[in-house]
């Protein structure tokens, strides 16, 4: 039966459409590559590489194959392998010398060392995640989202209320298109100007009772909004709070 690679029509899509080229890049990181090469160590016992990078048009180039049996077919069983996943090869070696990913088929990519860094820091997946279309966009935040219901934040309300500094909270989800995690939940705080020294301890002692008390994964991150932030300012100008300091809590303070 022959063998079908699905990662061959992620590669086809993006040689055929530019749109399609943030999703090769991230299923590229996602994948175990096999290489030519053993795990060797040296007299510190530290586990390091020994890959095999061979010569093509008078230029070394390390071979890279999205699965075994590719690698088998074109190779056989006259080369030790390794199987490694992208990211972890990405990191553990230089990439001054390009890869070309699947040699011996019709369809293969050389990838030059200018992409191999832009991979390894994750710049060329959030460049062509920015190129997709607003819609596309927001529906891969969505599937990596996970909704944060009304009685959740009701539950987090009611523990703010401890912290009379506290005027109003938002909350927005950070996402890393280069990353396999998922969005996580980001608390913006807008405080009292007299308490923003003790910013850091106000955050601490929130997290720690909120993270404690109201189960959530992934855990509520939290920052004090800032007007010079671009982040903060976002928050305001494209959410509505969803904790606001009861006026009244102001005056009564007045006569404690």
């Amino acid at each position: 039966m022959e063998f079908k690679d699905p990662f061959d029509e992620i590669l086809q899509l993006a040689v055929e459409e530019p749109t399609k080229r943030y999703h090769f890049y991230k299923a590229f990181l996602e994948l175990e590559l096999v290489v030519i090469g053993k795990v060797a160590s040296d007299p510190k016992e530290e586990l390091t590489l020994d890959l095999k990078y061979i010569e093509i048009e008078g230029e070394l180039i390390l071979p890279v194959y999205s699965c075994w049996e590719k690698f088998h077919s074109i190779l056989g069983s006259d080369f030790t392998y390794v199987k490694i996943p992208t990211q972890m090869l990405l990191d553990a070696i230089e990439v001054d010398k390009p890869w070309v990913l699947n040699p011996g088929f019709d369809l293969s990519k050389k990838i030059i060392p200018e992409e191999l860094e832009t991979l390894r820091d994750g710049r060329i997946v959030h460049h062509f995640f920015e190129n997709l279309s607003d819609t596309e966009k927001k529906q891969l935040m969505t599937e990596q989202t996970t909704a944060v219901s009304d009685t959740t934040l009701d539950a987090i309300s009611s523990y703010l209320q401890d912290y009379p500094s506290i005027k109003k909270a938002y909350i927005t989800h950070i996402y890393n298109p280069s990353t396999n995690e998922q969005a996580y939940p980001l608390i913006g705080l807008e405080i009292d100007e007299s308490d923003r020294q003790q910013a850091m301890e106000l955050i601490h002692s929130i997290s720690k009772k909120v993270n404690q008390h109201v189960p959530f994964q992934p855990l509520f991150e939290w920052m004090v909004l800032d007007e010079s932030l671009p982040l903060a300012t976002s928050m305001v100008e494209q959410t509505e709070p969803f904790y606001e300091r009861d006026p009244l809590d102001s005056l009564r303070s007045m006569f404690h």
